[in-house]
């Protein structure tokens, strides 16, 4: 989708946001008729729909700026490394050969050429963003930690709130702690192959590249992205579902407007504080589907829709954001950024020409340890809901 698509798209969804605007305000405080439903309905789908389009449309222009920057080059010892380079450097590995990516940034600009490897971090990057924007856990702003290696690290969880009393004049200072326990944190190893013909590792000279950014970094930010969030914590990272403590609140499946959402309302108080302010609504589509329709009192939406790049949909204030791996009967309210992802050592990246002989293909091996935990659970919520009658 070019740019003159996405405009068209954007400004025929704000013609149709207007006319659903328009048809709320002239029944606010009173129930639709049978007509008044069905084109709140049909106009609710068209949103939805132009919602997509955008979506694709914003994600494919991002993907070309994503290519284009990582072929652009960089200075390395007064000369440009092209992109024509960055495919050489993944056709010419020799079978067995491997590439680390490293995760951290350096810059190498120096005056020695060969001093270092720009191309293995900048690659690293694209692949990594790419799995991070498939990942709701990642993209809503989990604190990504880097280690060299793989080794156990024991994490302090806090589970409960310290708290001070009055204290008469001379009297004993009570001691009141956190309530923490300990966890640890290893590397389970997501790994990935995606394989290409020959001739298409041999003629798609730039492509290559990009194909491999956009093929492996949602391949392994799938797999990991799905733990993050409902991963048990036995043989795979601890999901935020998981480790969340359950709320008071509910509603029965089917339930009408108002329950739903005063239990949505409810859940949002159910947090501390100190966590609302930048916590967000993480469900499953159907959720969201039934979230986007709930109203106030005076038949406003409480579901306010962006198109701004980067700003994700809103309910009551607060983010909502949607991914595959939630239940149905789950609603997760959480501050996503007490979660700690581990990304454990370099990607590695290996190409095979053996495996693949007898069909003339090409097999390129990405390989990424990591692991995650909720390091505060004060900080999430889930709601669970019951059963219909």
């Amino acid at each position: 989708m070019d740019a003159t698509t996405l405009s068209a798209n954007v400004e025929a969804r704000e013609r149709a946001t207007a006319e659903l605007r328009s048809l709320v305000d002239e029944f606010a405080g009173k129930e639709m008729d049978a007509d008044a439903r069905s084109k709140e309905t049909n106009l609710l789908a068209a949103i939805t729909d132009f919602d997509g389009r955008i979506k694709r449309g914003i994600e494919a222009l991002k993907a070309n700026e994503s290519i284009d920057s990582l072929l652009s080059g960089v200075e390395l010892g007064g000369k440009r490394d092209k992109g024509e380079d960055v495919a050489a450097e993944l056709r010419s590995m020799t079978f067995g050969q491997g590439k680390d990516f490293a995760p951290e940034f350096r810059d190498l600009k120096t005056s020695s050429p060969g001093a270092g490897n720009v191309i293995p971090r900048t690659l690293h990057g694209k692949l990594l963003a790419e799995a991070v924007e498939r990942s709701t856990v990642m993209r809503g702003g989990a604190n990504i930690l880097t280690t060299s290696s793989g080794e156990p690290m024991d994490f302090t969880v806090v589970t409960g709130r310290a708290s001070a009393s009055i204290v008469n004049e001379g009297a004993e200072i009570g001691e009141s702690n956190p309530t923490t326990v300990q966890r640890s944190m290893g590397a389970f190893k997501y790994a990935y192959a995606s394989i290409l013909s020959h001739e298409f590792v041999a003629d798609e000279k730039l492509d290559l590249v990009g194909f491999l950014v956009r093929d492996a970094g949602p391949a392994l930010g799938h797999g990991m992205g799905a733990h993050f969030l409902t991963g048990t914590g036995t043989g795979q990272p601890r999901g935020i579902l998981t480790a969340a403590s359950a709320a008071t609140a509910t509603y029965a499946e089917g339930a009408k407007d108002a329950t739903v959402s005063d239990a949505l309302i409810d859940l949002f108080y159910e947090l501390p504080s100190s966590y609302r302010g930048q916590a967000a609504y993480v469900v499953a589509d159907s959720t969201a589907a039934v979230m986007r329709k709930l109203k106030d009192g005076n038949g406003q939406y409480l579901w306010k829709s962006s198109v701004i790049e980067g700003a994700p949909d809103t309910f009551n204030g607060r983010p909502v954001l949607t991914d595959v791996a939630v239940p149905a009967d789950k609603v997760l309210f959480a501050d996503l950024s007490k979660y700690t992802v581990r990304l454990a050592g370099p990607l590695r990246v290996e190409r095979s020409v053996d495996a693949k002989f007898t069909t003339d293909q090409i097999v390129y091996r990405f390989i990424q340890r990591a692991d995650g935990l909720l390091v505060d659970e004060r900080s999430a919520k889930v709601l669970t809901v019951t059963p219909g009658v």
